[in-house]
């Protein structure tokens, strides 16, 4: 299979996915023909990275459906997501936006159903926009592993196309600080596209007055317990001692759950 840029960072989440163990993600692996051998040199570390990142990303929309089960949930650069088969509660929405070939790619493996659908659409223009207002509120946006790709004006644009077109709707984010962004290891540095947006401060989207405010802020080796309590105890170990002696700036990744300003009555 031959891929571009795009479509090799999100086979590379999804084998992630399948090492750690998610079933619907071990069957798109075998179902495509392409050679996931190549990950597995960091196959471990990007699974943990995975597992830490979705997790978050994972309690907040279990948390949104708890509270708004007929609302939509939005994955912005989906790629082959399978949270909706692991966590639809039977009467929300999902929409998966993505390029034009991620698109292609998703709904040939992932057809679309009576409450999925993907649609085709980059963050860099509005097009998707309307198409999604189509679905019922309220809305949970997950922009996973997607913004850090773009500058930061496309990341500012692409936040104020959400809060314009979405108001009281739940955003959720990863940020990277910019000591990463510059030197990629692990599973960053298997990643086929250039990291570009830099952001040590999860509060800077609040300050660009479109709405948002800061809900929760964890880096990714300081989990919320609802995802650290999952782990291994050697896996939190292990975090501890990253903590106590790595420097804050080589761990700065974080994941962020922003609400954006309801309109007024």
């Amino acid at each position: 299979m031959e891929l571009g840029a795009v479509q090799q960072t999100m086979l590379i989440t999804l084998h992630a996915r399948a090492t750690a163990g998610d079933g619907e993600a071990r069957r798109l692996v075998e179902a495509i023909d392409f050679d996931f051998g190549i990950f597995e040199r960091h196959a471990g570390l990007t699974a943990l990275f995975h597992v830490l990142r979705s997790g978050s990303y994972d309690a907040w929309t279990r948390d949104f459906l708890a509270e708004c089960p007929h609302g939509t949930v939005v994955e912005l650069g989906a790629g082959l997501s399978t949270r909706a088969d692991r966590l639809d509660n039977g009467t929300a929405n999902w929409l998966f936006v993505d390029l034009p070939d991620a698109a292609a790619l998703r709904r040939s493996l992932l057809p679309d159903g009576e409450r999925r659908r993907t649609v085709t659409g980059s963050l860099l223009d509005a097009d998707w926009v309307p198409q999604v207002a189509e679905a019922p509120g309220p809305y949970l946006f997950l922009a996973e592993g997607v913004l850090v790709y773009l500058s930061p004006p496309d990341v500012r644009a692409a936040l104020a196309r959400v809060a314009s077109g979405f108001p009281g709707c739940r955003v959720a984010l990863d940020t990277y600080g910019a000591w990463i962004v510059a030197r990629p290891r692990g599973p960053l540095q298997r990643m086929a596209a250039d990291l570009v947006w830099a952001c040590e401060d999860p509060r800077e989207p609040e300050r660009w007055d479109l709405g948002l405010t800061l809900r929760e802020s964890h880096t990714l080796t300081r989990p919320a317990w609802p995802v650290r309590g999952t782990l291994p105890f050697r896996t939190r170990a292990a975090l501890t001692a990253i903590n106590a002696f790595v420097p804050r700036r080589m761990v700065n990744t974080r994941v962020n759950l922003y609400s954006v300003a309801a309109p007024e009555v």
